[in-house]
């Protein structure tokens, strides 16, 4: 046993070791950077500012600033570099995301909170600080009261004052587990504090849904722990969780290794009072289209965890494998959904889905859809090759039979949670879609009518990294940060 013990510290230690490396290293190890560096600097700069040989890119642009026109004048005017057109995309990206100063992973664990006002298109606002936090948050659920909800991954439940303080953690909510990694400021763990959301009609009922990974090893069969996904709601009484009931869970079959980074577990309620749930690619990427898993799609059940049978893909429990999912999905082909609400005067649910090198999307969710991962997207491999996963997985359907991105995301800021403005006092975001990122560390307003973008806005940036941002009964925005140090509760306010 103490071999046994010590050898997996050793491993434990390598692992950890290889990924300070790999995360340390990576940006300048990039393919696309490397690209620019050895044909385009002696023209455009390092640094994109120009030389005497040629413009600088930090600048408008004559031929348009948008990743396709970057593509095309990189075509037109460096035939000789034969860079190929998945390279010459690459370095587009490169180019746009250095021109829209998004940070590397690294440096998006900083934070700088703009001193002054911000004026946009339509509202002038503040930044203020409401609160901090030891570690990194996850989800927050403003109360009717103005107090709010908050997780932190590694630490749990707990409620933030009228004042900004911080209360203790709500005593025998689910367990979380310490991280195994801390790696400038990411946290590498199995059983983590994921979503929380309030009921509808929670001013009545006083519902609180939780969302997280819940971990296991030797009662599931494994000699390492293993987690996944679980979704219950109780009640908050005197600090203490209560009345705790399983809303949605899945077989200890569909546990795995694969850390909580992807899980998602993102949950919204439509106008029906369905519960909405997603399940990122927390497995190989040949379970995202067999039903019968959880992985990489939106599940849907009732408010109290009852199965519609109006689901896409149900089936009665005689007919289906014990272990099986399927009659929970609701939408499949999805990569890392890390954002899901609803649109108050449709009532239809919108995601935002994390997608590898220049493929971050903003999906309308229909019933039974196929949102194409692995098989289609419109970004790159990290290796600036094609993603090639879902034909070497043999997935074979056309791109007509998925559902395409309303709002495409060019370069990929790492998007996580959106949500629609409903209040007065912005009024001239009314119906708009707010939506965190986390690497740009960019909160984007996006107004979409008929199924169309007609704007787009950077509404506040370097903020540290968004993971949620939420609309309070009174109208105020808040914004949760995670960054090197902990995190942070801020809010936008009139000014």
């Amino acid at each position: 046993m103490l071999k046994w013990l010590a050898g997996t510290g050793l491993l434990i230690g390598l692992t950890a070791g290889a990924v300070v490396w790999y995360i340390d290293g990576r940006d300048a190890r990039e393919p696309s950077r490397l690209a620019y560096a050895a044909h385009c600097t002696a023209c455009h700069g390092q640094d994109l500012e120009g030389t005497h040989h040629g413009p600088s890119l930090t600048a408008g642009l004559r031929q348009g600033s948008q990743t396709s026109d970057l593509i095309t004048s990189i075509n037109a005017h460096e035939p000789q570099f034969d860079l190929g057109p998945h390279m010459t995309k690459a370095v587009a990206l490169f180019v746009s995301e250095q021109r829209q100063q998004i940070p590397s992973i690294v440096d998006s664990h900083r934070r700088v909170l703009p001193s002054g006002a911000v004026q946009s298109r339509h509202h002038r606002f503040r930044v203020e600080q409401v609160s901090e936090f030891d570690s990194a948050p996850y989800s927050m659920a403003p109360m009717p009261d103005g107090r709010v909800l908050v997780t932190e991954k590694v630490r749990g439940l707990s409620i933030v004052g009228l004042d900004g303080r911080q209360g203790p953690l709500i005593e025998h909510a689910p367990s979380v587990w310490p991280e195994l990694i801390r790696i400038r400021g990411s946290y590498i763990g199995l059983g983590m504090m994921l979503d929380v959301e309030l009921h509808p009609d929670y001013a009545s009922n006083r519902w609180i849904y939780l969302s997280h990974s819940e971990r296991c090893q030797l009662h599931c069969g494994s000699l390492w722990p293993v987690s996944m996904v679980r979704v219950v709601r109780g009640r908050v009484v005197d600090g203490r969780w209560t009345d705790e009931q399983v809303i949605w869970s899945v077989h200890k079959d569909h546990y795995t290794i694969v850390p909580d980074g992807v899980a998602a577990g993102r949950l919204a309620f439509d106008t029906d009072g369905h519960v909405f749930v997603t399940v990122g690619g927390k497995s190989t990427y040949d379970h995202l289209h067999r039903m019968d898993t959880p992985y990489g799609k939106i599940h849907r059940v009732g408010d109290d965890g009852a199965v519609p049978e109006d689901n896409p893909f149900w089936q009665s429990a005689d007919v289906r494998s014990p272990t099986s999912t399927r009659h929970t999905v609701w939408s499949y082909g999805h990569r890392t959904t890390q954002g899901l609400t609803t649109d108050p005067e449709t009532g239809r649910i919108w995601a935002s889905e994390m997608g590898p090198r220049g493929g971050d999307e903003i999906n309308l969710i229909e019933k039974g859809g196929n949102y194409g991962w692995p098989l289609y997207t419109h970004g790159l491999d990290y290796d600036a090759e094609p993603v090639t996963i879902g034909r070497d997985l043999g997935l074979d359907f056309p791109l007509s039979a998925t559902i395409e991105p309303v709002v495409d995301f060019t370069p990929a800021p790492s998007v996580s949670n959106l949500t629609f403005y409903q209040g007065q006092v912005f009024p001239n975001w009314q119906n708009d879609l707010l939506i965190g990122s986390l690497r740009a560390q960019t909160l984007y307003r996006v107004r979409i009518r008929d199924g169309q973008v007609v704007e787009l806005e950077n509404l506040v940036s370097r903020l540290g990294r968004i993971r949620d941002v939420e609309v309070a009964s009174s109208g105020i925005i808040y914004v949760l940060l995670e960054h090197g140090d902990g995190g942070s509760l801020v809010k936008l306010v009139p000014d």
